[in-house]
């Protein structure tokens, strides 16, 4: 079995990801030449873009299922959604409402601020747990929160997951954010790697580069860990080792 994208922005002229359908079947063919097998589109699950309406994100993935297929592009889609995790959050963890990873919907890619502050964030990832709901936190590498000495391998302590930009290890978001990836990814805090794919222009030189990078700085087998097994887990609905 291939690789899995687990964070990416493939359905068009929903939030800030590709904006038209062919720009959206050449990142697919894109990926499934890069060893992806499947991928997970996640749209911002936000009321101020046309992403916010799930009905919406489940017609645009169901049309480019159907344009991958006359394509012939051998890459499958599953459900996802990128999270804001705050009060709105909270209050639509029901299945489907939270709009989960995957057909299981137990895990939830969320997103914490970039530039601010989270110090409740703890509590936040105990409550998430109690609702039998497993957070996955995108690019904490990005993220100000996550710079606080700690933190990480506190919410991976406390069952929260990460999710490592890979583009983050090839500088694309600067040297903070790259110092910070090599610095969780030596720590093995990361459960997941993603492209976090918003244009295909440009990813066919980045993304190659940036899991070459992957591998040589976790490993053996870390590429196959972040981007295949775990992945899998996640989409299954399991707990990550």
């Amino acid at each position: 079995m291939g690789f899995v994208d687990l964070h990416c922005h493939l359905l068009w002229a929903l939030d800030d990801g590709v904006e038209t359908a062919e720009e959206a079947v050449a990142a697919a063919r894109l990926l499934a030449s890069l060893g992806f097998s499947d991928a997970a589109p996640s749209p911002h699950a936000s009321p101020g873009m046309p992403s916010g309406d799930l009905a919406a994100c489940d017609a645009r993935r169901a049309e480019l299922t159907a344009l991958l297929l006359t394509e012939q592009v051998p890459l499958r889609l599953h459900p996802n959604a990128e999270n804001k995790l705050d009060d709105a959050f909270f209050g639509r963890l029901e299945v489907p409402a939270r709009r989960g990873i995957g057909e299981s919907q137990r895990w939830a890619l969320v997103e914490l601020p970039f530039r601010a502050a989270v110090p409740s964030l703890p509590e936040l990832v105990f409550r998430l747990r109690r609702r039998d709901v497993l957070p996955l936190f995108a690019h904490p590498e990005r993220c100000q929160e996550f710079e606080r000495p700690g933190r990480a391998a506190e919410v991976v302590r406390l069952g929260g997951g990460l999710q490592l930009n890979v583009g983050a290890l090839a500088g694309l978001y600067g040297r903070l954010s790259q110092d910070l990836a090599e610095q969780f990814l030596e720590e093995g805090l990361y459960a997941v790697a993603a492209t976090d794919l918003h244009r295909a222009d440009g990813a066919e030189e980045w993304i190659p580069e940036a899991m070459e990078l992957l591998e040589k700085r976790g490993g053996d087998g870390t590429l196959e860990r972040l981007f295949a097994t775990n992945p899998r887990r996640v989409l299954a609905g399991e707990e990550i080792a």
